[in-house]
């Protein structure tokens, strides 16, 4: 028994009563510090999806008990750092995927299963099996009471604490990350991105790739006509959709490209245009019309490191 919690026998019931408020706290402070963490550690879908996709997910996870919760913590949150989620094999909008995970070595993995497995142990023996011990009118079974009260405690506080610690990075990790996505600069790489994946810009690749020239060079007329023909929609709605109302000014935008203008005797010019890197077109297209920007935030502690990434397609 703790030496500050020393109690008069009358008081030992009262005593006993309070211990199982304070370890039962313990336990769904834990509970709540999981659900936390996870109903935002994971979120994926297309950028109009994924406030719902988030909200979805939040939701079905109030509804998962300790173990399961626990099962999940070690599934997604102490899996492979390097692992991807998989998105739409062919895109037509950015698709964003962000994920959180705690990296330690495999003795680190191993303790921290065996720790939670205790944790959802300790924790159905006080709801459904603490009975046994509940004898108000025994004084040596009060005081076996609190003596294993006390003991359970010491064995569930190191997991609430390392729990603790990793809830707090998390939170300073999505702070920094909201930072980031309200920013001018991640703005910019998602308007470039999606420019890059977009139908009217993989076109123009692939009539480069088709019709250049020995030097690699189209005419951007002749590619136009081509675009047109194939494209109508897209190229009616250029302004709208892309921003920008001709086609020289789209390619350039995408960085695609490399621009030459040929003057001709009447005073005007032809524009030529070709990809900067075939290469760089031919894994393009072999990867589903994706392009992932990847961001990664690494805080560590005393106790723990945190890798939360965020993949976007």
């Amino acid at each position: 028994m703790d030496s500050d919690q020393q109690t008069a026998p009358q008081n030992l019931e009262a005593e006993v009563l309070r211990k199982i408020g304070r370890n039962l706290l313990i336990f769904q402070q834990i509970e709540y510090m999981l659900k936390r963490i996870l109903g935002n550690s994971r979120v994926q879908g297309y950028v109009h999806e994924l406030a719902i996709n988030k909200e979805n997910r939040v939701n079905g996870i109030q509804k998962d008990m300790l173990g399961q919760l626990f099962q999940r913590y070690k599934d997604e949150i102490l899996s492979n750092p390097d692992e991807e989620q998989q998105g739409p094999s062919d895109l037509h909008k950015p698709w964003i995927s962000s994920c959180f995970k705690t990296i330690g070595d495999n003795d680190f993995y191993k303790h921290q299963c065996q720790s939670y497995e205790m944790v959802r142990e300790e924790r159905n023996k006080l709801v459904h099996n603490f009975l046994p011990y509940w004898r108000p009118d025994s004084q040596e079974h009060l005081i076996e009471a609190m003596s294993y009260l006390d003991g359970q405690r010491e064995r569930i506080l190191p997991v609430w604490e390392h729990l603790k610690s990793v809830y707090e990075n998390f939170k300073r990790a999505m702070q920094m990350h909201a930072n980031l996505w309200a920013s001018k600069e991640l703005s910019q790489q998602f308007e470039l991105m999606w420019l890059q994946i977009s139908p009217l810009v993989n076109l123009f690749c692939d009539i480069a790739s088709r019709n250049a020239g020995a030097d690699g060079w189209v005419c951007l007329a002749y590619a136009g006509r081509l675009a047109h023909k194939n494209a109508p929609d897209d190229v009616a709605n250029m302004k709208t959709r892309y921003g920008y109302r001709s086609f020289k000014k789209l390619l350039m935008a995408s960085e695609y490209f490399e621009i030459f203008d040929e003057p001709l005797p009447n005073g005007r010019f032809r524009t030529f245009y070709r990809l900067r890197d075939i290469n760089l077109h031919q894994s393009h297209n072999e990867s589903g019309k994706t392009r992932r920007i990847q961001l990664i935030t690494e805080i560590n502690s005393s106790n723990n490191s945190i890798n939360d990434s965020n993949t976007t397609e």
